[in-house]
């Protein structure tokens, strides 16, 4: 699949890749792909976005209510310095001088910014995706553009501790595509979501026909995120025919729940994304999914989807084992028969 540079840069890719599409793309317009024309459309590509972020503090509680109508994507001002530096290296490298009024002027702005070189766990970024919708007669038509708000909003902390607000992890992209392709797994049924992180699978699950999806992790910080990312998706959401209470958000122990069915939210399918990385969570993880389906009836038999990273084989070797031992049937689905619908595969192939 290929992606806009634009929509690299709205997923915060790493900037070379972001630099190589835009290069792509003027190579079809324009003889030489570093000219003036080509560095003020560069500049363009990146002057419809707001460079300084009012960064919210996760353990203030005030914080969550930022305004943010009418912000598409909002960067960290530490990325788009990276970019420009990169691209005006780049730049200098083909032997071409900085030409264009408005990209120097940009140049100089962060130059001049003082941008503290140490990660900061408070810096946040707000990523745009451009969704297909799924149509009643199946299939995905791209519809977002006859709508008021086109964008699916999703805010993270990059530089955060808490796995839970760093990224749009590549498992959860991977369920999200898997459920526009497959939207039946959830349609007209009522859905709970195990490490829901920063809500793209669930936001999906409820744009595809899910009757209600409710979205659950179980840190203050990711907890607070998944509210503030429902808070400013939700004329999104309306937009799409969901209505906004049936996406709900809630705190969920894993081996609580399997030991007092703690959650009070009821559903037909589990999902969960990514979630299968130490040995120490799996027995409260396959208990979890035990007590879920073990809840089912005859008529209507629940259904556990799961996608994850191979990040250690021998780790998911051992979940296979323990889901075994509970007597949980797996079915396995390739990769390679889902569309790419989110550039998120950067750090993480896809294939893993």
């Amino acid at each position: 699949m290929t992606f806009t540079s634009q929509q690299y840069l709205h997923a915060l890719a790493p900037i070379d890749k972001v630099i190589d599409a835009f290069i792509e793309e003027e190579k079809s317009s324009v003889f030489d792909v570093w000219s003036i024309l080509s560095q003020g459309r560069f500049a363009a590509l990146l002057a419809s976005s707001p460079y300084s972020s009012s960064s919210p503090d996760l353990s203030n509680d005030e914080d969550i209510e930022i305004e943010c109508d009418g912000i598409e994507f909002l960067p960290s001002e530490k990325y788009v310095q990276k970019l420009m530096k990169r691209y005006t290296t780049r730049l200098e490298m083909e032997g071409k001088e900085l030409e264009d009024n408005n990209l120097a002027s940009l140049v100089c702005h962060f130059s001049m910014s003082r941008i503290s070189k140490l990660p900061d766990p408070a810096d946040s970024c707000l990523l745009t995706y451009l969704v297909p919708l799924v149509e009643k007669e199946g299939g995905c038509r791209d519809l977002s553009r006859q709508m008021k708000h086109d964008m699916l909003r999703i805010r993270i902390y990059p530089h955060h501790n808490d796995v839970g607000v760093a990224k749009v992890w590549e498992a959860g992209a991977c369920l999200a595509e898997y459920l526009i392709q497959y939207p039946e797994c959830v349609r007209g049924r009522r859905v709970i979501e195990l490490g829901a992180g920063v809500g793209l699978t669930g936001f999906i699950a409820a744009v595809v026909g899910a009757t209600s999806v409710h979205m659950t992790d179980y840190t203050d910080a990711t907890l607070e995120n998944l509210i503030y990312n429902v808070s400013i998706n939700n004329e999104w959401l309306e937009d799409r025919g969901i209505a906004t209470d049936s996406v709900s958000i809630g705190n969920l122990e894993w081996g609580e729940y399997a030991e007092h069915d703690c959650c009070s939210h009821p559903a037909d399918v589990l999902i969960a994304a990514d979630v299968v990385y130490t040995v120490e969570c799996i027995p409260d993880l396959v208990a979890t999914v035990s007590k879920f389906l073990s809840s089912g009836s005859s008529t209507n038999a629940k259904v556990a989807l799961f996608a994850t990273t191979y990040r250690n084989r021998s780790t998911f070797a051992l979940f296979e084992r323990e889901l075994e031992k509970k007597r949980i049937m797996c079915h396995y689905k390739s990769q390679d028969e889902m569309p790419y619908v989110f550039p998120c595969y950067f750090n993480q192939p896809r294939s893993d």
